[in-house]
């Protein structure tokens, strides 16, 4: 059964089981408020009667006949003494058969239905001066107007509910329509993208705030992250393969080199060697890197550690000095700056800011650590080439680089970067780039001191 089908009948279900309550409600309320009424009539013109008229009167059988000219309509009265024993019977038309009446000494009245009519029966207790109970008076009444009523009551109630039914029943069509319209759209738009292996939106028909305005607008952005993720993908398999392919064809080239020339020219033979060999760590290099990212995305928890960044950051300064034969300077006024990480990971992400500014710059790399109650600020500064302002926001990107042949001369492969960012990630932390061309750059880290406090700030 389709979810418009549904709809349409558990709504229209729905307004006739209200349609019904409310008939049955207004029935019922119309009987008990006009007996009611009835009653009240009925029990306040006998009791002014007998009350004229005088209990030891009403008991007496020659009184019968005056009391006839009181009566109204198709009804019947009958009086019984204190042993419940019928005196006399005076009916107006005609009579109905009730049986036994039991023996009353308070007011009562009930509504019953007697051969096929509504019959109201009162009985009213005939009461001396002295307030002792004397006999029972008994109304019986054939009660037509209030079939009649009742007739017309239920001609409009059943005319009106099948009204409200029929309207109901294009109400439901219609508000299924407006409820499965983004649905609808929605499952389009999925089977074209099925079809097409193409990105779509679904169109906001208004800007309603409301769950289907809500549920559109999910779609699209789903839809948008979507296409970039893809894109990215893309994008990412491409310049990989490019890279690879490069690397490639430059140990095929003097590798050819070496078959043709190498056995004759020993310049040739030791510059390929050395070609091949320094193309070769760079396919190692890049391969790491990219085992590095692709672990990075699957979100898997690090073990993390109380660890002291200050001689973390030594530590890696006197690994990297050997090497590079370079001033790096450690700038902190703290004595002790502690942080909730994993060890190796921070390792990784200072060797990657240290290790680019060391490639871009010949001067001074100046470090600097510091902390406030939450974070754990890092930054590395170089007076290097800097960074043209229009590139800075995309260095994080995989593989991006500003100038192709400076990073081949430097052996970069644009992928350091990317990977810092993803271990800041990780960390719940924030990285960012600020350049000047020909002035250098600064590259700063901010991490919370503690996981837990960050998550749950989120």
């Amino acid at each position: 059964m389709k979810l418009r089908t549904k709809i349409t009948l558990l709504s229209s279900i729905l307004v006739m089981s209200i349609l019904l309550f409310v008939d049955v409600t207004v029935h019922l309320l119309f009987v008990k408020i006009a007996t009611r009424n009835e009653r009240e009539v009925l029990q306040n013109k006998w009791t002014e009667i007998i009350a004229e008229t005088g209990p030891t009167m009403i008991l007496k059988n020659a009184w019968g006949p005056k009391l006839k000219d009181e009566l109204s309509g198709d009804t019947t009265l009958r009086v019984f003494d204190q042993q419940s024993r019928l005196l006399y019977e005076v009916s107006r038309q005609s009579r109905f058969k009730l049986g036994d009446i039991r023996f009353n000494t308070s007011q009562s009245s009930q509504l019953t239905d007697v051969q096929g009519h509504k019959i109201l029966v009162i009985h009213l207790p005939v009461l001396s001066p002295e307030g002792n109970q004397k006999g029972t008076l008994e109304i019986v009444e054939k009660w037509d107007a209030l079939e009649t009523n009742l007739d017309i009551l239920n001609t409009i109630l059943i005319t009106s509910t099948i009204g409200a039914m029929l309207l109901s029943l294009v109400g439901s069509t219609i508000l299924a329509n407006a409820i499965l319209l983004p649905i609808s759209s929605s499952i389009q738009t999925m089977q074209e993208i099925e079809r097409s292996l193409k990105f779509k939106k679904i169109p906001a028909g208004s800007h309603n705030q409301d769950e289907l305005s809500q549920m559109t607008a999910t779609f699209n952005r789903m839809m948008e992250r979507l296409e970039e993720s893809f894109q990215s993908q893309q994008q990412f398999v491409s310049d990989a393969s490019h890279e690879l392919n490069t690397t490639l064809m430059i140990i095929e080239g003097y590798a050819n080199m070496l078959r043709r020339w190498g056995t004759r020219d020993e310049e040739i033979r030791k510059e390929s060697i050395e070609s091949i060999y320094e193309e070769t760590q760079r396919m190692r290099t890049m391969t790491q890197q990219l085992l590095t990212l692709a672990s990075s995305q699957q979100k898997a928890p690090e073990p993390h550690e109380r660890i002291e960044m200050i001689g973390c950051c030594q530590q890696v300064v006197a690994h990297l000095k050997p090497v590079h034969d370079r001033q790096i300077s450690i700038l902190t006024e703290e004595k002790e700056i502690w942080l909730d990480a994993n060890l190796t990971k921070m390792k990784q992400l200072l060797v990657i800011l240290l290790d680019n500014a060391l490639k871009y710059s010949s001067d001074e790399i100046e470090i600097g650590l510091s902390t406030d109650e939450k974070d754990v600020y890092i930054q590395v500064k170089d007076y290097g080439i800097g960074i043209p302002e229009g590139e800075i926001k995309r260095v994080f990107e995989r593989f991006y680089r500003v100038d192709s042949s400076r990073h081949r001369k430097t052996g970069g492969t644009g992928l350091g970067l990317p990977i810092a960012k993803a271990i800041t990630d990780a960390h719940q932390g924030t990285i960012r780039m600020e350049s000047v061309e020909g002035e250098g750059t600064v590259v700063n880290v901010t991490l919370p001191q503690r996981q837990q406090e960050r998550l749950s700030r989120e």
